[in-house]
């Protein structure tokens, strides 16, 4: 993985005025990269690094894919960045969880998920979901040394490639479209940013969704699960099985990555993988 350029860089090659940048109580995760609110004229925008060889190196083109539909527009990219247009006021839907409205916030998940459902482009080349199912292997021996059962990871692996093989055809997913990922503007409505740009069937595109916000007591219940997958069939027509089989597989898988990561590992982490287990 190559550090991407410094944003000071950006600043100075395409003429853009430095604002600040966001506030968050998320800690940064590992490999993501650097974002500022920037100004260009009279216009607010987002100044993104996309460090090569992460999953945000081809975001730009991602978005560019989406040509603003239910999505962040593109102004500009270049190697190593991405210049955006920002959503103001830019609240996520994780508040919106928080104060009893959850539903909501799933219905607005479904129809972003509507809005992006575009085919795969023929250029340039994205990984598929079968690229990022390596994770299984390549992590197995660290996560059972740190505590995740073996007989929990070939499970879900099983589940995973089982789906694989099954799928539908491919598109241009989101990769990561969950409750952080998709802010408002006042005038065009929710948006999806930071997209990973990832090939697959539409119904991989709910795990993401069904594992936010990252509080246990707010998804990792089997009831919640349950009633979360049933309202997006009902909205977006996806077999109820395999919703929760992605839910499931990607949920142990993301356990995984994290691990790999160097993130402290805490047993907590695989309440949500288990409830949704108990659905298969």
């Amino acid at each position: 993985m190559a550090e991407a350029p410094p944003i000071e860089e950006f600043l100075d090659r395409w003429d853009l005025e430095f604002v600040g940048r966001p506030v968050s109580d998320r800690p940064k995760y590992p490999g993501t990269g650097d974002v500022a609110f920037v100004r260009q004229g009279g216009d607010q925008l987002v100044l993104k690094t996309t460090p090569a060889g992460t999953d945000e190196e081809r975001s730009g083109a991602v978005l560019a894919h989406w040509d603003g539909q239910g999505a962040v527009r593109v102004i500009r990219q270049g190697h190593g960045a991405v210049l955006i247009e920002r959503a103001m006021p830019g609240n996520d839907l994780v508040d919106m969880v928080l104060n009893g409205g959850d539903e909501a916030a799933t219905d607005i998940l479904c129809d972003i998920m509507a809005k992006l459902k575009r085919p795969k482009p023929l250029r340039p080349h994205y990984r598929s979901i079968s690229d990022w199912s390596r994770g299984f292997g390549r992590n197995r021996d660290k996560a059972v040394g740190v505590g995740v059962p073996a007989e929990l990871i070939e499970a879900a692996q099983s589940v995973f490639m089982d789906l694989w093989v099954t799928q539908a055809i491919p598109i241009l997913l989101h990769g990561d479209l969950q409750h952080y990922n998709v802010v408002r503007d006042a005038e065009r409505g929710w948006l999806a940013i930071d997209p990973k740009g990832i090939l697959g069937e539409p119904a991989y595109e709910t795990g993401a969704m069904l594992r936010n916000p990252q509080d246990p007591d707010l998804c990792a219940d089997p009831a919640i699960i349950e009633r979360r997958a049933r309202q997006i069939c009902r909205r977006r027509g996806h077999a109820y099985d395999r919703v929760i089989g992605w839910c499931f597989s990607q949920w142990v898988l993301s356990v995984l990555w994290a691990i790999e990561d160097n993130l402290p590992y805490a047993p907590e982490w695989l309440t949500g993988p288990l409830a949704a287990r108990e659905l298969l």
